[in-house]
């Protein structure tokens, strides 16, 4: 069997370039692969994790990161290698976010994590809202974060979130502040997963926050440091059994409006801060390592998988019309076999692998 190839220069025999996407993805990732033999075609480079740490030493919108909303409530500090952040619920929802690889869902397991230091905080800083509110760091999901109708202080009007929130203490002594993180479901409605520790953040102290969530547990667990020193573990998140899942897309650091609340109880904040060594593991790429296997008979390609997400192949003569060539599988978290069931199959053939969310 020959194998019609291509590269970045142009045709070629011996390597053939395997192109994988994800429907939900939306994007193409290219895998240069090289044949070890006509019927062995085995991926050179696949991405089975997404591991990264901004530590701001360079300008991070020139490595991924984007801003939705107000641009001036964030601002790179060259010399100080952080991000100066502006939580200002009297301004419009806004986002410093970095896209994550592929959505990330409850079956995932992942772990993110930064640095904080305030100068400033303050509650009750808009007139008529003199309670508290957040300043929030997490997992979004963009589309709906972005929506006009995604409101933070209103109840099940905010959906797709695995954040670190904190709420200041209220001046009156009301409420006492609270380190309260929360996994909030697709459909925005109860159960959620929460908890609620109470701290009080201080202005000048260099904090700590790492969050590790376990999949076979659904368990988020958090720890802290102020100024190098643990601090004492808050109580984990264990999602209820009746929770209906979250699927996330980036990382963010999230200013929230406190427009929508209801007056008797509307709360909100204005704080100033700086971030750092801002933390991502996670599971990746939704298609993993990828080889072809086969024969002028039987073609087969190899594709690590995700646990929650389906797969399938296609297949091309030009790189340009694709067809479906074999049925959808459940991923399992290891590599499964696509096998193409054409029959009469052409001498020369291109193939890649599609997955999606159910």
């Amino acid at each position: 069997m020959r194998l019609r190839t291509s590269s970045a220069t142009g045709e070629g025999e011996g390597a053939t370039r395997l192109r994988t996407s994800a429907a939900t993805v939306g994007r193409v990732v290219r895998l240069l692969t090289s044949a070890a033999t006509a019927a062995t075609v085995v991926a050179l480079e696949a991405r089975a994790a997404e591991a990264w740490v901004e530590s701001f030493d360079r300008d991070p919108m020139q490595s991924g990161w984007e801003v939705v909303g107000d641009a001036s409530l964030f601002a790179w500090n060259e010399g100080a290698k952080s991000l100066a952040v502006t939580w200002d619920s009297s301004r419009t929802n806004s986002y410093f976010l970095k896209r994550l690889a592929s959505p990330v869902t409850a079956a995932d397991d992942f772990a993110f994590g930064f640095g904080l230091k305030l100068s400033e905080h303050a509650v009750g800083t808009t007139p008529g809202k003199s309670g508290t509110f957040q300043i929030a760091l997490g997992l979004i999901r963009v589309a709906d974060a972005s929506d006009p109708g995604f409101q933070r202080g209103v109840f099940l009007r905010s959906r797709n979130l695995v954040e670190w929130t904190w709420f200041g203490a209220q001046p009156d002594g009301a409420i006492s502040a609270s380190l309260s993180p929360a996994v909030v479901p697709a459909d925005g409605r109860l159960p959620w997963g929460f908890s609620d520790s109470y701290l009080e953040l201080e202005t000048g102290v260099q904090y700590g926050f790492d969050l590790t969530y376990t999949a076979t547990n659904r368990t988020l667990r958090i720890s802290m440091t102020a100024d190098g020193t643990p601090l004492p573990t808050p109580a984990p998140i264990v999602l209820p059994r009746n929770f209906t899942g979250f699927r996330v897309d980036a990382l963010s650091i999230n200013s929230y409006s406190d427009v929508g609340q209801d007056p008797l109880y509307a709360g909100s904040v204005r704080a100033v801060g700086t971030v750092d060594d801002l933390r991502w593991n996670g599971p990746g790429a939704a298609v993993g390592v990828v080889r072809f296997e086969g024969n002028e008979v039987v073609r087969r390609v190899v594709t690590g998988t995700r646990v929650g997400w389906r797969y399938w192949l296609e297949s091309s003569g030009d790189l340009k019309a694709w067809e479906k060539v074999s049925e959808e599988v459940a991923g399992t978290g290891r590599e499964v076999v696509l096998q193409d069931a054409t029959k009469g199959l052409p001498p020369e053939r291109f193939y890649r692998v599609g997955g999606r969310l159910p």
